[in-house]
């Protein structure tokens, strides 16, 4: 658990309508309002995407080690339209998808809560991470520098 907290601190930006914070079991979540053609972002997204074979080489080569690495994706969650792009921890992969648990906090969304299950089209991946634990080295992460960059 004290793991999970680690990994929400760390990737705590959600992309939400309206700047909003917010603290859940000791971890601040910030929501960052971006408009939905953000030209930096897209790019980021993109760069994410040319890169996510060297991901899931990584999930396969590694995924079993849970001491040792931690898998996240983000993606889109939308209710109607709402949009919310948070994390999820991959537990798997198969035939483009990638098997997640959520991890992040939602701020206008309710159909989905911490821990739930879910399936995530490796296509509509936006950013994605690798953790080592051991090393503390983090792969990935295209859009977090930006995201943090705003207010």
């Amino acid at each position: 658990m004290k793991n999970l907290l680690f990994i929400l601190l760390l990737f705590a930006i959600t992309g939400a309508y309206g700047q909003q914070t917010k603290v859940e079991n000791n971890v601040l979540y910030k929501s960052v309002t971006l408009p939905k053609d953000d030209a930096r972002f897209l790019a980021l997204k993109r760069t994410a995407q040319k890169y996510i074979s060297q991901f899931i080489d990584s999930l396969q080569k590694h995924g079993s080690d849970t001491q040792g690495y931690r898998f996240v994706v983000k993606s889109d969650f939308v209710e109607g339209d709402t949009h919310e792009h948070m994390w999820s921890e991959v537990v798997g992969y198969s035939n483009g998808f990638f098997k997640a648990i959520f991890i992040d906090s939602p701020f206008m969304l309710k159909n989905i809560k911490l821990g739930d299950k879910i399936s995530i089209k490796e296509t509509d991946v936006e950013d994605w991470a690798v953790n080592n634990l051991r090393t503390k080295q983090i792969t990935g992460e295209f859009s977090e520098k930006y995201l943090n960059s705003k207010p």
